[in-house]
């Protein structure tokens, strides 16, 4: 079955795609627990929200997302509980800790290694498990999570921690005021965001329908990526999606997003089978 569109294959051998990972990508990360010996995976953004609803005493997260979106869940919690986020990240930073074998295992992170036409990586992810495959992969690679690492040597491949990391605690973007600021397109890596795609193609991994970073994304393209003299045409984006509807179709084409559909049950390989055949 073939997964990669033509025009996709062909961006990518001409070094214009940069991969966008998304939650969905640390999740396919799995291992067991080094205490209680169960199984685990990579925190997605459900969890994360349900574990900040669990820290303000609700016992169904269902009832707390009557009252509001997830979003507005954790900017309550930021209003609330300003002195505790320290353990949400720290929370985080649990279940952020698999074994290398974990890594090596993960057949998503194997292919995004290989791609070695992309010089350029941008991840919502608070987690290191892409720059974790790198290393194990010997492949050089360098962070970018706030200004001051723009600049410097050439390391041959950049991962853009784009909502920041647990490195850099104050630059994570989590609430709904964190998106709103985002959405001014005022920041060093938003704007730095703008300049690399000048030329290139986003491909979204990892990603569901509903994710507020996609949201935000597809408004950027929309209004600042149209069509313009010497731009690129046809599709500026492409994102995977598990089993798509005609809603999800026609909308994302609509913001010239082309859909990858995968199935919602064998994702991991057919994303491995996507990444394949993009490089091939």
């Amino acid at each position: 079955m073939k997964f990669c569109p033509a025009d996709l294959r062909a961006h990518y051998h001409e070094g214009r795609v940069i991969p966008f990972i998304g939650a969905g990508v640390s999740a396919s990360v799995a291992w067991n627990d080094r205490v209680t010996g169960r199984p685990v995976r990579g925190p997605s953004w459900h969890e994360l929200v349900n574990q900040a609803i669990h820290l303000l005493g609700f016992e169904d997260p269902a009832l707390a997302r009557v009252r509001g979106a997830d979003l507005q869940i954790l900017e309550y919690f930021k209003i609330k509980h300003a002195d505790q986020t320290a353990k949400l990240t720290n929370w985080l930073s649990k279940l952020m800790d698999p074994p290398d074998d974990a890594i090596r295992d993960s057949i998503i992170h194997r292919e995004l290694v290989k791609l070695d036409r992309c010089h350029r990586f941008y991840t919502t992810n608070y987690d290191d498990f892409l720059e974790r495959a790198f290393r194990l992969a010997s492949r050089l690679y360098k962070v970018v999570a706030v200004e001051l690492q723009m600049a410097g040597t050439d390391s041959g491949c950049e991962i853009v921690k784009f909502h920041g990391d647990l490195d850099h605690p104050e630059q994570i973007v989590l609430t709904e005021s964190d998106y709103e600021r985002r959405l001014r397109l005022s920041t060093a890596l938003d704007q730095r965001l703008m300049a690399d795609l000048l030329g290139r193609v986003l491909l979204f991994i990892g990603y569901s329908f509903r994710d507020p970073n996609v949201s935000y994304l597809f408004r950027l393209f929309a209004d600042h990526f149209g069509d313009r003299p010497g731009g690129l045409r046809g599709q500026r984006a492409f994102i995977a999606v598990p089993d798509p509807s005609d809603f999800e179709l026609k909308l994302f084409s609509a913001r010239r997003i082309g859909v990858i559909p995968i199935s919602g049950i064998q994702r991991e390989t057919d994303i491995e089978a996507l990444l394949t055949e993009m490089r091939s």
